[in-house]
């Protein structure tokens, strides 16, 4: 993650800075120039799922939620292609079984990561404290300026 942050948002220059052709985070060297324009979508990916990691526990898991959902979707969709063809190639026979072995494991993980999220939403609402009392002295408060107000008002009139 820190290359995010030092490089901003596009893919840093090899030129400039040559010891990131041996880090670790790049061993096939997808950073090299010729890669950048073809690993620009996976940066940006990264980013953002930076983004919404830096905005907290909460709308992190909400993101992952909604992106394994809408691979959910995508890999349904393609298994109703594949069963919707007439002759199947062997190739579309292993991809049936995979898809069919895969979205079973996909709607778990997305069951897990909502039972996460619902039980960080429940930490979250104990540690708020109760706002009721507060709220019930504001407008405790309120009222009784809006009654010094009118008293001023009639006090000025006389």
């Amino acid at each position: 993650m820190w290359v995010l942050e030092k490089f901003g948002r596009q893919v840093p220059d090899l030129n400039r800075y040559p010891f990131l052709s041996k880090s670790y985070l790049d061993p096939q060297q997808h950073l090299k120039p010729k890669h950048n324009i073809n690993n620009q979508p996976k940066w940006d990916q990264a980013w953002e799922w930076y983004d919404k990691y830096k905005k907290g526990a909460i709308p992190f898991l909400e993101y992952r939620i909604q992106i394994r959902e809408k691979e959910l979707e995508e890999d349904e969709s393609k298994l109703k292609q594949i069963k919707s063809r007439e002759k199947l190639t062997r190739d579309a026979k292993y991809l049936l079984k995979a898809y069919e072995k895969d979205i079973p494991a996909q709607r778990a993980e997305i069951a897990k990561l909502k039972s996460e999220l619902e039980s960080l939403k429940a930490k979250e609402m104990e540690k708020q404290p109760d706002l009721s009392l507060e709220n019930e002295n504001l407008r405790l408060k309120k009222e009784i300026l809006e009654m010094e107000l009118k008293l001023k008002e009639t006090n000025k009139q006389r």
